[in-house]
């Protein structure tokens, strides 16, 4: 007997809200001091990966490629043609959820025995850089693979322009994600009952405190602390 999957009004808002996100990031691009800033979209994907599962997280990969490949048509520059391939423009987005819902996933598992917003922090780090790594890695690839010797007005897409893509802005790109994502995925988780702060009651940490040296402290139940 096959399990049937719910929807509801919730997961449709938070839906909505992922896509809108992504589009307005699509198709406003801002640029800061000479950098284009196009890698919020992939926070959005990791916050919906990190905070509303795979599902949700793979929706979001599936908006910001097909917006890509929109994009590359809507508002063409001197690169779009690249991104008319499906394989170059939604692909690659469709990977990215998978890498970062399974990096955190694992990374929290290992951190079982952590506080659950402090493996969160962590989990979510690492979550945001193995997708932005992801999304590099498949879209320079696929690139290279269907447009390897190549001139797009006037740029070749060869060694030198590939390795381009991996300078500054790839390392910004990789700072920005991960500085961004752990502290917006540890807020929400918490917000949304998801997670929960480890916190000692007053007995217990006075009791650690006035243990002898090596010696731990017995657990305190709630309603057998002193009034």
């Amino acid at each position: 007997m096959t399990k049937r999957i719910k929807i509801t009004s919730k997961d449709i808002a938070v839906a909505a809200l992922f896509l809108s996100l992504i589009l307005l990031f699509v198709f406003v691009p801002i640029n800061f001091m000479g950098i284009d800033v196009a890698f919020i979209p992939l926070i959005a994907i990791f916050i919906a990966a990190d905070v509303e599962g795979f599902g949700m997280g793979l929706f979001s990969g599936l908006c910001f490629g097909l917006a890509s490949l929109t994009s590359a048509f809507l508002r063409p520059g001197l690169l779009s043609p690249i991104f008319y391939n499906p394989l170059v423009s939604i692909v690659p987005r469709l990977i990215i959820p998978i890498s970062a819902y399974f990096a955190f996933k694992l990374v929290k598992k290992l951190l079982k025995n952590r506080s659950d917003d402090a493996s969160t922090f962590i989990a979510s780090t690492v979550s945001a850089l193995c997708g932005v790594v992801t999304n590099t890695a498949l879209v320079v690839s696929m690139m290279a693979a269907f447009n390897f010797g190549k001139t797009f007005g006037g740029v070749t897409i060869g060694k030198a322009f590939l390795v381009s893509l991996l300078g500054v802005n790839f390392v910004i790109e990789l700072a920005s994600c991960a500085l961004i994502t752990p502290i917006v995925c540890t807020a929400l988780r918490l917000a949304l009952g998801k997670d929960k702060r480890k916190k000692k009651s007053p007995a217990a940490e006075d009791a650690a405190v006035n243990m002898p040296e090596g010696q731990e402290a017995a657990p305190t139940e709630k309603g057998e602390e002193k009034e």
